[in-house]
């Protein structure tokens, strides 16, 4: 099991033959974030190792520097075996786009309103729940709906938990009406954006509301932040690095 950065917050998850690939196609960078290098973005849409049979893409909200309608229809037509979870915001977009009725069956569309209970759900053999948490600058922005979410991959005999935040405001306020759902299962790693880890509050959320086991920190800008390097904690800051992931065996 592992997980590949790609850049800015997509990550690809890989478990046996299933692989999950959050937020991989953007235009936006702001002059401050990673795009995905020219090869990788070629390597996803021809379907090369190890982005090949991809079980599902996951966009965690439709901000520019995480989704990008456009190449999401032109990936999802050429790959019609591949499902589509996202907030019905970056759906809507999507689908007004000519040509993107045939991949309807292929979409699996997230609506949830804050303090919503937390969806739960299966797609192609995945474990999802999902949860609505506030956007970053709280309460700005506070129309995104951005999902924080978490996906089991299990094979016959083990499987791998992970939780992708998106662009996740760390306030302890979110996050303790559904302390209850996330201590029900454990995750194998989180991936929280990398401002969780300046404040008191964010490391108290990774630490002891999300039930998480390790965390790696994504939405690192280019010039990786200095507090960020001597901070100890772990992130992914190079496209292509990759971390392992430890699996839960059945016993």
């Amino acid at each position: 099991s592992s997980i590949t950065y790609v850049a800015n917050e997509a990550v690809l998850i890989t478990q046996g033959d299933k692989k999950v690939l959050f937020d991989p196609f953007f235009h936006q960078a702001f002059g401050t974030y990673q795009l995905v290098p020219e090869d990788i973005k070629q390597a996803i849409f021809s379907g090369s190792p190890p982005f090949d049979n991809l079980t599902a893409i996951v966009i965690s909200h439709a901000h520019g520097d995480h989704f990008a309608a456009d190449d999401v229809l032109k990936y999802l037509l050429q790959h019609s075996a591949t499902q589509l979870i996202a907030p019905q915001q970056a759906v809507t977009e999507l689908m007004a786009l000519p040509g993107a009725e045939p991949i309807r069956s292929q979409v699996t569309s997230i609506k949830l309103d804050f303090n919503q209970p937390p969806k739960i759900f299966e797609v192609a053999g995945l474990i999802f729940d999902a949860v609505r948490i506030p956007h970053a600058g709280w309460p700005g922005r506070a129309n995104v709906e951005n999902l924080v979410f978490r996906v089991t991959l299990k094979n016959q005999d083990s499987s791998v938990t992970v939780m992708h935040m998106g662009d996740a405001d760390p306030d302890d306020d979110h996050y303790l009406p559904f302390k209850e759902h996330w201590q029900k299962r454990v995750s194998d790693t989180a991936l929280p954006p990398y401002w969780f880890y300046f404040s008191a509050e964010g490391r108290d959320i990774l630490n002891n509301i999300l039930n998480v086991k390790k965390t790696i920190g994504i939405h690192v800008p280019i010039d990786v932040p200095k507090q960020l390097k001597s901070s100890g904690h772990d992130y992914f800051s190079k496209p292509g690095e990759i971390r392992g992931l430890e699996e839960s065996h059945k016993h």
